[in-house]
């Protein structure tokens, strides 16, 4: 770890109803609900901009496939673009083929638009896991070399996934994992770093958490930064209401983060880690 904090930013590009995997609302119904995409990515752009600070954009193939000038704006602005799956759909429900061909068809299209093939990959939902440890000799085998994939103190193949940067080793190669980190106290593991719980916590609280850990992982979605979030009766209440609660908020005390602390995008930030230095997991 370099010294001070290392603060990484990054934001899954994907629209306001996918709280979940794509079994809740399926692709076939997309079309019918209203796109925000656009609109509230540009809120979390303008706020890089004036703070003249760099994220990591993971995004969703269908996403690219509708609103290509979208992602050619955020590339041309200088943010690094990373792959978020096709439809949404959890990598140990797909299977090795089917993640694959998936994995294939979404890196192609990205450089098809931006003209650079993405390095970067993250799961829907932070999902790899024991069930899936074969998606990363295949991310391996097309080229990612930096993954976000896994929750911190998840249990794989003998270990704890650990609460900061770590190799993937495969025959020989090696993958960056730079992991979700959470909170480590008895009956709190809390992901305080985005998304729900920054809607939800003080500012106070926020500031304390990033400034008391040497690593954090930033992460966001639109819809966060979205005060108008529609509802649909294809999600349950509850659901509805997260989408949420808080939202007024994020911009707000995203903002103090960007005032207080340097943040990076996830490639820049992988060149300030000392590699010799990070615990190594084989697959």
């Amino acid at each position: 770890m370099p010294s001070g904090n290392l603060n990484l930013l990054s934001i899954d590009i994907e629209e306001w109803y996918l709280s979940y995997d794509s079994s809740q609302i399926t692709p076939a119904k997309w079309p019918l609900l209203e796109s925000r995409v656009e609109q509230s990515t540009r809120i979390f752009l303008s706020l890089l901009k004036k703070h003249r600070q760099k994220a990591s954009f993971f995004v969703l193939g269908w996403v690219a496939e509708h609103h290509p000038g979208l992602i050619r704006e955020i590339a041309e602005a200088g943010h690094e673009i990373g792959y978020h799956s096709n439809k949404h759909e959890l990598p140990a429900n797909q299977g090795p083929e089917a993640f694959e061909a998936d994995l294939l068809y979404g890196l192609n299209l990205l450089e098809s638009i931006t003209g650079k093939r993405p390095v970067q990959y993250r799961a829907p939902m932070f999902s790899l896991c024991h069930k899936s440890a074969w998606a990363i000799p295949l991310l391996m085998k097309h080229g990612i070399e930096i993954s976000s994939s896994y929750k911190a103190y998840q249990h794989i193949i003998g270990h704890n996934i650990p609460n900061t940067p770590f190799w993937f080793e495969h025959h020989g190669k090696r993958l960056l994992e730079l992991p979700l980190n959470r909170l480590n106290l008895p009956l709190l593991n809390w992901v305080y770093t985005g998304s729900g719980y920054f809607r939800l916590l003080p500012k106070s609280i926020i500031r304390q958490l990033f400034r008391s850990s040497k690593y954090n992982m930033a992460y966001f979605h639109p819809r966060d930064f979205d005060t108008q979030v529609p509802s649909t009766p294809l999600l349950p209440a509850y659901r509805n209401k997260m989408n949420r609660i808080g939202n007024s908020t994020t911009a707000g005390k995203l903002e103090m983060l960007l005032n207080d602390m340097k943040f990076h995008s996830l490639g820049d930030g992988a060149a300030l880690l000392n590699g010799d230095q990070l615990k190594v997991i084989g697959i």
